[in-house]
């Protein structure tokens, strides 16, 4: 079943690629770019509440004071098409995303209780494919802006629940509380130098990557949100060369 869930995750991802590039290919003389990249992230994680009671165990969100250390990369293709004859363009991309996720603090207590509690850490692992819609405006030669709307299909772990470890039952509960699509957002600046294209981007999430768990009967809130940073480094597989107008060659946006 999760062989079959995955694959309509991917071809699904395929169609809406394809459903972008396919009216673009009617405009294949405004073709600018065609690249790959690969990005670092520095990957933050916000959950509300900062506490959970579930009884025998306390899940505490909020005691990493260091949000930002989590990091991870991003891989994508991107095609880059202008519009008409105008500065401005369209950029489909095609990513896969893993990172890690803020650390989580699961406390329980043992008997005698004056031994004090026992405590687990617990994080997500971060891993989706990704469909972004990008659109941007060439601010100048070689810079640029973009910004655009991001889907992502979210990959869940699992882990076995065994009895003799009843903690493993919490973090089956939660690893099954990834939402399996999520919206984001990104917005960058960047810079090309000759088939090198750079940019700087963040990524806020649009909505939750996660919103409640239920364990032993019982539902609780989970909401988490996602903001990541991302440098990005690309090579252009392919670049359009400038088309000359009125007698004189045309700056190469």
């Amino acid at each position: 079943m999760k062989f079959i869930l995955g694959s309509r995750i991917r071809l699904l991802a395929l169609g809406c690629l394809l459903s972008l590039v396919v009216p673009l290919a009617t405009l294949g003389q405004h073709l600018e770019t065609v690249g790959g990249a690969v990005s670092f992230n520095v990957t933050q994680t916000r959950v509300t509440p900062l506490s959970i009671d579930l009884g025998s165990y306390t899940l505490l969100t909020g005691k990493d004071a260091s949000r930002d250390d989590d990091v991870g990369y991003r891989l994508a293709v991107y095609g880059r098409w202008q519009i008409a004859q105008s500065h401005f363009f369209v950029q489909p991309e095609l990513g896969y995303t893993s990172s890690r996720g803020q650390t989580y603090f699961l406390t329980h207590y043992r008997l005698p209780s004056s031994l004090g509690p026992d405590v687990e850490i617990f994080s997500h692992s971060l891993h989706r494919w990704e469909l972004a819609a990008l659109a941007g405006l060439h601010t100048g030669r070689h810079t640029y802006v973009l910004a655009g709307p991001v889907l992502a299909f979210n990959r869940r772990e699992s882990i076995e629940v065994n009895p003799q470890y009843p903690i493993t039952a919490v973090y089956s509960s939660l690893y099954q509380s990834v939402e399996p699509v999520e919206l984001l957002g990104q917005v960058g600046v960047g810079v090309t130098f000759g088939r090198f294209d750079f940019n700087l981007r963040i990524e806020q999430s649009l909505t939750p990557y996660t919103r409640r768990f239920t364990f032993d009967g019982g539902t609780y809130g989970y909401r988490q949100q996602i903001r990541q940073g991302l440098f990005t480094a690309g090579i252009l597989l392919y670049k359009a060369k400038p088309q000359p107008a009125a007698g004189r060659e045309q700056p190469p946006y």
